[in-house]
Protein backbone atom coordinates (compact mmCIF):
# COMPACT_ATOMS: atom_id res chain seq x y z
CA UNK A 1 0.00 0.00 0.00
CA UNK A 2 1.60 3.49 -0.84
CA UNK A 3 1.58 6.21 1.51
CA UNK A 4 0.18 9.36 1.16
CA UNK A 5 2.09 12.25 0.49
CA UNK A 6 0.63 15.10 3.21
CA UNK A 7 -0.38 18.19 1.19
CA UNK A 8 0.03 21.88 2.01
CA UNK A 9 -2.00 23.68 4.69
CA UNK A 10 -2.22 27.04 5.30
CA UNK A 11 -1.84 27.32 9.08
CA UNK A 12 1.37 25.18 8.60
CA UNK A 13 3.71 28.42 9.33
CA UNK A 14 2.00 29.23 12.21
CA UNK A 15 2.33 25.48 13.38
CA UNK A 16 5.87 25.72 12.23
CA UNK A 17 6.44 29.21 14.42
CA UNK A 18 4.23 28.14 17.66
CA UNK A 19 6.61 24.64 17.86
CA UNK A 20 9.68 26.06 17.32
CA UNK A 21 8.56 29.18 19.62
CA UNK A 22 7.09 27.21 22.39
CA UNK A 23 9.75 24.71 22.24
CA UNK A 24 11.47 24.13 26.19
CA UNK A 25 13.40 20.81 26.55
CA UNK A 26 16.07 21.00 28.56
CA UNK A 27 18.07 18.10 26.98
CA UNK A 28 17.47 19.07 23.35
CA UNK A 29 16.88 22.30 20.81
CA UNK A 30 14.00 22.75 18.41
CA UNK A 31 14.58 21.24 14.90
CA UNK A 32 12.69 20.71 11.68
CA UNK A 33 13.08 17.65 11.74
CA UNK A 34 11.29 17.09 15.33
CA UNK A 35 8.61 19.10 13.75
CA UNK A 36 8.36 16.78 11.01
CA UNK A 37 7.54 13.73 13.06
CA UNK A 38 5.48 15.27 15.58
CA UNK A 39 2.76 16.30 12.59
CA UNK A 40 3.19 13.36 10.54
CA UNK A 41 5.48 14.82 7.59
CA UNK A 42 8.97 13.71 6.47
CA UNK A 43 11.23 16.77 6.16
CA UNK A 44 11.84 16.16 2.67
CA UNK A 45 8.11 16.94 2.81
CA UNK A 46 8.05 19.88 4.70
CA UNK A 47 11.18 21.10 2.23
CA UNK A 48 8.60 21.03 -0.53
CA UNK A 49 7.00 24.13 0.93
CA UNK A 50 9.62 26.43 0.79
CA UNK A 51 7.96 27.45 -2.78
CA UNK A 52 5.23 28.81 -0.15
CA UNK A 53 6.65 32.21 0.73
CA UNK A 54 4.75 32.27 4.12
CA UNK A 55 6.54 28.62 4.72
CA UNK A 56 9.99 29.98 3.44
CA UNK A 57 9.66 33.14 6.20
CA UNK A 58 8.31 31.06 8.99
CA UNK A 59 11.19 28.54 8.43
CA UNK A 60 13.80 31.44 8.22
CA UNK A 61 12.38 32.57 11.47
CA UNK A 62 12.61 28.98 13.19
CA UNK A 63 16.54 28.94 11.82
CA UNK A 64 16.63 32.05 13.91
CA UNK A 65 14.78 30.93 16.69
CA UNK A 66 16.96 27.68 17.29
CA UNK A 67 20.12 29.91 16.51
CA UNK A 68 18.96 31.92 19.75
CA UNK A 69 17.90 29.03 21.56
CA UNK A 70 21.23 27.09 21.42
CA UNK A 71 22.69 30.03 21.99
CA UNK A 72 21.60 30.63 25.35
CA UNK A 73 22.02 27.12 26.46
CA UNK A 74 25.29 27.76 25.65
CA UNK A 75 25.91 30.71 27.26
CA UNK A 76 24.08 29.61 30.78
CA UNK A 77 26.76 26.11 30.37
CA UNK A 78 22.97 23.85 30.02
CA UNK A 79 24.41 22.74 26.14
CA UNK A 80 28.27 22.51 25.98
CA UNK A 81 29.53 25.80 24.89
CA UNK A 82 32.31 24.14 22.60
CA UNK A 83 29.37 21.62 21.19
CA UNK A 84 27.08 24.93 20.37
CA UNK A 85 30.04 26.81 18.50
CA UNK A 86 30.80 23.77 16.34
CA UNK A 87 26.48 23.57 15.31
CA UNK A 88 26.28 27.56 14.74
CA UNK A 89 29.50 26.70 12.43
CA UNK A 90 28.57 24.75 10.24
CA UNK A 91 25.28 26.67 9.95
CA UNK A 92 26.90 29.51 8.59
CA UNK A 93 29.23 27.39 6.37
CA UNK A 94 26.18 25.83 5.05
CA UNK A 95 24.37 29.24 4.32
CA UNK A 96 27.54 30.56 3.02
CA UNK A 97 27.76 27.98 0.03
CA UNK A 98 23.88 28.26 -0.57
CA UNK A 99 24.57 31.91 -0.79
CA UNK A 100 27.99 31.41 -3.15
CA UNK A 101 26.48 28.54 -5.40
CA UNK A 102 23.87 31.23 -6.67
CA UNK A 103 26.65 33.45 -7.72
CA UNK A 104 26.99 34.01 -11.74
CA UNK A 105 29.34 35.64 -13.66
CA UNK A 106 29.31 36.97 -17.36
CA UNK A 107 32.07 37.71 -18.96
CA UNK A 108 32.62 39.78 -22.35
CA UNK A 109 35.40 39.43 -24.66
CA UNK A 110 36.23 42.53 -26.40
CA UNK A 111 38.36 42.56 -29.62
Amino acid sequence: MKARKKSYAKDLPRRLYTFFIGYDDERSAPSLQKFARANGFTTEELLTFRRHGDFERALRECNEIRRDYLIDRGLTKRFDASFVKYLLDGEASEQQSEEDSSLSVTLEVLP
